[in-house]
């Protein structure tokens, strides 16, 4: 995701470079921020990749990634109503009642980060990047080829479907399988990705209970013949 407003302060340290902190003016308490709500946006959203919830006029949004897009979800009609390049973008162009986001940041309410909305095994490291906590890459042991992991479908399924929200296909003992990644949900589907046979919360409890031949897909992911991310 292109996000050229990042940049590092004097100690190596991103920063967002359009919305920058001042701790001279604001000092420690908001991370250099005049308040929580300018700390969560233009910092923990922007910068640390994390989602956010709040509340405006009694209904809930969310901000997330997904795939290589920043979007708008809204909890009421549950669906997507906006999408983005990053988020910078979308803090400043995304509206409500016609109102820009930004201008309203003294009326809304509620306001909280995640690590990922809908994937709660992610973590962030020290860079600032998210990865699959609950799987982690060893690149010092496997290397940068797959993402840290030590073939490719471990890679695709740890990295690019477990943190990117990316849907896959894969071809075990010559029959192919199909997952898709939706907002709040993860499913087993057919090849247009379309009509779900099995649904899960993520990523991590579908390959940890989605069965083929009796066995949990991850105890077979040494034996997958083709995988890869759509």
């Amino acid at each position: 995701m292109n996000r050229p407003y990042i940049i590092n302060d004097e100690n190596g340290n991103p920063i967002n470079g359009k919305y920058p902190p001042d701790k001279e003016l604001y000092g420690e308490e908001f991370g250099g921020y005049k308040n929580e709500a300018e700390k969560i946006l233009f910092h923990d959203f922007a910068v640390s990749f994390k989602d956010i919830a709040f509340v405006y006029n009694n209904a809930r949004y969310y901000f997330y990634r997904h795939k290589d897009l920043v979007k708008v979800y809204h909890a009421y009609i549950k669906k997507s109503i906006e999408e983005y390049r990053n988020e910078l973008e979308l803090l400043e162009n995304f509206s409500i009642c016609g109102i820009p986001f930004i201008d309203l940041l003294g009326e809304i309410c509620d306001l909280e980060t995640f690590v990922d909305v809908f994937t709660p095994h992610l973590a962030i490291d020290k860079n600032g990047f998210p990865y699959n906590g609950k799987y982690p890459p060893n690149k010092e042991k496997h290397g940068d080829l797959y993402e840290g992991y030590k073939n490719k479908a471990e890679g695709v399924i740890f990295y690019d479907f477990g943190v990117q929200n990316y849907d896959v296909s894969f071809k075990y003992k010559g029959k192919d399988y199909y997952l898709l990644t939706e907002v709040d949900h993860v499913a087993v589907c057919d090849n247009h990705f379309t009509e779900e046979y099995e649904t899960y919360a993520n990523a991590m409890e579908l390959v940890e209970n989605f069965k083929i031949d009796g066995k949990p897909l991850i105890e077979l992911l040494d034996k997958i013949e083709e995988i890869d991310p759509e």
